[in-house]
């Protein structure tokens, strides 16, 4: 039987309020949250509820390596709540010495004392969504934090990592931002480096339908930032961010030596994952499955889980699976790229086969070959840094028209 995942992410949907990019499966409860016994309680507590529930409903478990507490905003929650959380992991999978625990922090919805809480619960690397420094452009993003919030949070996160008592953090930024110009994102990425984190996460602007930049767009009452800039902005990105030390080991981030993103490298080798929560999707063995968005369905589906039948895709079927053309975009994503005759020996192709399909793919990819876009060493195909990891969706494009046309 094939080894259980040994990676979870566990989703809490709650925030103070909904940033106007943003798609995800969360419920905004306002400004004035109190998660144990206050505003907001009653709904946070009977979610984690249902998602202890949820937790506790998978047969086939093995000791944890990674986990990682997205949202929403996690940290409107209470150390406690999230050392409850720790301990059901700890006491029905196990968690492995040396464990990397990941959770997801914003600015202005934790203090100092709640760092420190969630440091005892059990979290070792913190993820701060800063998104940019600047207050304008942070408002005119739906963001409820200020620079000074960053930096207060910054500082404390630093003076954690400095003293030992966290392995970790990484700040998130948002390129491309309306109202962004070159010199404030310069600026962002400079006083980024300031706080010195081990990790920093660079992420497009991606305009979601649903969301409120989506109707301005539609109104004709947002500008974003033109093809030309953006790729400026990716520019500097690079050159300032590897002048400083830092590597970038996959398309949207950048570590210093030591810091990379254990769980989030689970997703790019096409490893299996446990998720849980709200909207959050799985893939233990292949097979993707996303929960239900709203909470009355996600409460109904976890009951029918624990009482009538699993689902289907949670349950070892000792045959693990992911779409080859999956498999190359995630190992394409990452710096060390991805070996394209293992993965068609792995797909079951036969030694013609895969010299057939290989040509296919590689006169699809010529262009990208011979500018310079897309490398190779012997077997191996990665993307050029900057310009092929800035271009990837180009090649991934012509990649998935590719594997069309040969199924």
């Amino acid at each position: 039987m094939f080894k259980a995942p040994r990676s979870a992410y566990i989703h809490i949907p709650f925030c103070h309020r909904r940033c106007f990019y943003c798609d995800f499966t969360v419920i905004p409860l306002g400004d004035k949250i109190e998660s144990i016994d206050g505003f907001g309680s009653k709904t946070i507590n009977e979610y984690l509820f249902f998602l202890q529930k949820e937790i506790l409903s998978i047969k086939h478990k093995s000791p944890l390596s990674t986990i990682y507490i997205g949202g929403g905003t996690p940290s409107v929650l209470d150390p406690a709540q999230i050392k409850d959380l720790i301990n059901v992991f700890e006491s029905n999978y196990g968690i492995d010495n040396g464990a990397e625990i990941t959770m997801e922090i914003d600015p202005a919805s934790f203090n100092k004392n709640d760092l420190i809480g969630f440091i005892r619960a059990g979290v070792n690397r913190f993820s701060l969504g800063a998104q940019s420094f600047n207050n304008n452009l942070l408002e005119k993003a739906g963001r409820r934090h200020g620079l000074k919030d960053i930096e207060n949070s910054c500082l404390w996160l630093r003076d954690a990592k400095k003293n030992g008592l966290i392995r970790s953090w990484s700040l998130d930024l948002i390129q491309d931002l309306p109202g962004s110009k070159l010199d404030l994102w310069k600026s962002d990425l400079e006083k980024a480096l300031i706080f010195q984190p081990p990790h920093i996460s660079i992420y497009d602007l991606n305009i979601e339908d649903g969301t409120v930049f989506k109707r301005l767009i539609e109104l004709g009452k947002l500008t974003l930032p033109s093809d030309e800039e953006s790729f400026l902005n990716s520019e500097i990105t690079n050159l300032i961010l590897k002048n400083s030390g830092y590597s970038r080991y996959e398309i949207s981030n950048y570590s210093l030596p030591g810091h990379q993103s254990r769980h989030n490298r689970v997703y790019w080798k096409g490893l299996g994952w446990w998720s849980f929560g709200q909207g959050s999707t799985s893939s233990p063995w292949g097979s993707k499955f996303t929960r239900p968005k709203l909470s009355k369905d996600y409460k109904k589906w976890v009951i029918n889980q624990c009482e009538i039948k699993l689902e289907d895709s949670l349950i070892n079927t000792e045959i693990p699976y992911l779409d080859l053309d999956e498999k190359i975009m995630l190992g394409l994503r990452v710096k060390e790229g991805i070996n394209l005759k293992k993965l068609f020996i792995e797909q079951g192709w036969d030694e013609a086969k895969s010299e057939i399909n290989l040509g296919k793919l590689l006169k699809t990819w010529k262009k990208y070959r011979e500018n310079g876009t897309l490398c190779n060493q012997g077997d191996r195909f990665f993307l050029s840094d900057p310009i092929g990891m800035d271009l990837s969706n180009q090649v991934l494009i012509d990649m998935f028209k590719w594997w069309d046309d040969i199924n």
